[in-house]
């Protein structure tokens, strides 16, 4: 590989060998792929484009298509019990790998034999290095909280957003801004568009009650009984700040949008979203039905159809989608699954395997959906995480380390039939 980088200026990488006996460097996935020359198109770095067949795809920095099949939060440290204020995980791993190094190779070789390619949201990329393709996660609004305080209203119309902006580009995008293996960045992690558990408040009243003079508040009066507006111009101002402050430093890596709520994101928000990101992601956690139809409407807008191939998000932004997170959970692993709640709880791991095969197959077979990633790695504990009190049989391996079997070995057959890999079959219109 020929880099080439000039000081102070982002420049494209050119490859000049394909690796691997003429198989794409980038994933685990492109293995059953005969050798033979790089496509005449290369570009340096991750991108999205439709197929001859009008599917979208993402393509390698080598130019081959991939999709992105990821796991969230791989990382050695894990979650504090808040009922013990122990780390079972932590203890376990310890135990089980003395020395570090050993649990990243370890979890590198169930990650590539479970057919994942990808790290996703919440995983520290940094000590596998070229393993994987990853996405960061920048926590624009979940990051910033306006003059010291706590609430959960952030004033995205505040220069001071825009301030804190470049400094979250110059802390977490400058340094990986010509890394090929970075696929793209997530903005944040569903940001607060006003809509509360309880579907009473808008994001315009939530504007109305900041002090006078805020920038927002100002705004928002121009909006008094229009919440869908409010919304909408809300929406522009957070993605205009966000995005051009990574394209001041970052011409090249996709924006992966926010890891919208299937349940709860507004129409308007999606809408102007295809204006400014690349690649519109969804967590699609399987919620029950008492879920979706309490989320039909929320906060005096309308919300984007929780459809299971996540259609309307499609639609609505004209963007390919990413499944930034999805799971499946079990009663027979001991843990309560009781938080965050209105998720689909199965009787057992064969069951919760079978999910993972049905959802993630239509997934496959939707010519919009450009990737799909499990949440998570490890469960979560028996007393709740600290500070939200997640409690669920999310993770491929237990507290102990060991895998769902039953689930990883579904996974590696289900894996495989993956878009661009051999075993996948085109669905018959």
């Amino acid at each position: 590989m020929a880099l080439t980088i000039t000081t102070g200026t982002l420049v494209a990488l050119s490859y000049t060998d394909s690796g691997r006996d003429g198989r794409d460097r980038f994933g685990p996935n492109f293995d059953t792929l005969p050798a033979g020359p790089l496509p005449s198109e290369t570009f340096g770095f991750y991108r999205v484009d439709k197929d001859a067949d009008g599917r979208w795809g993402l393509r390698t920095p080598d130019g081959r298509p991939f999709y992105s099949l990821g796991v969230d939060a791989v990382r050695p440290g894990e979650d504090t019990d808040r009922a013990t204020g122990t780390c079972t995980y932590c203890a376990a791993m310890s135990a089980a790998y003395p020395d570090p190094a050993d649990w990243i190779s370890a979890t590198t070789k169930r990650l590539g034999t479970w057919g994942f390619n990808t790290l996703g949201a919440g995983s520290d990329y940094a000590m596998f290095g070229p393993s994987f393709a990853y996405v960061p996660q920048l926590d624009f609004d979940g990051g910033w909280q306006p003059g010291g305080q706590s609430g959960t209203t952030h004033d995205w119309f505040d220069p001071a957003f825009a301030d804190h902006a470049a400094d979250v580009v110059r802390a977490k995008v400058a340094p990986l801004a010509v890394d090929p293996y970075l696929m793209g960045w997530y903005l944040d992690d569903k940001p607060n568009w006003g809509l509360g558990q309880s579907g009473s408040t808008t994001l315009l009243e939530a504007y109305l009650a900041l002090p006078d003079g805020a920038p927002g508040r100002l705004t928002a009066e121009q909006y008094r009984g229009d919440p869908q507006g409010f919304v909408r111009v809300a929406a522009r101002r957070y993605f205009e700040v966000t995005t051009r402050a990574v394209r001041q430093v970052d011409r090249h890596h996709l924006i992966l949008g926010f890891r919208a709520s299937l349940l709860s994101t507004p129409v308007e928000v999606v809408k102007e979203a295809g204006s400014w990101v690349d690649v519109f992601s969804v967590d699609a956690f399987q919620a029950t039905d008492e879920a979706k139809e309490f989320t039909t409407t929320l906060g005096g807008s309308s919300v984007v159809a929780a459809e299971p191939d996540l259609r309307a998000f499609h639609e609505l932004s004209g963007r390919p989608v990413l499944v930034s997170g999805f799971t499946a959970l079990a009663a027979d692993a001991g843990l309560p699954n009781t938080v965050p709640g209105a998720q689909i709880v199965d009787a057992d791991q064969d069951r919760r395997a079978e999910r993972y095969a049905q959802v993630a197959q239509t997934f496959f077979d939707t010519p919009w959906i450009v990737g799909v990633h499990w949440f998570r790695y490890v469960d979560q504990p028996a007393g709740g995480r600290t500070p939200d009190g997640a409690d669920g049989n999310v993770g491929v391996v237990g507290l102990d380390d060991q895998p769902w079997s039953v689930l990883t070995d579904r996974m590696s057959a289900v894996n495989a039939k993956a878009p661009y890999h051999d075993g996948y079959a085109t669905p018959t219109p």
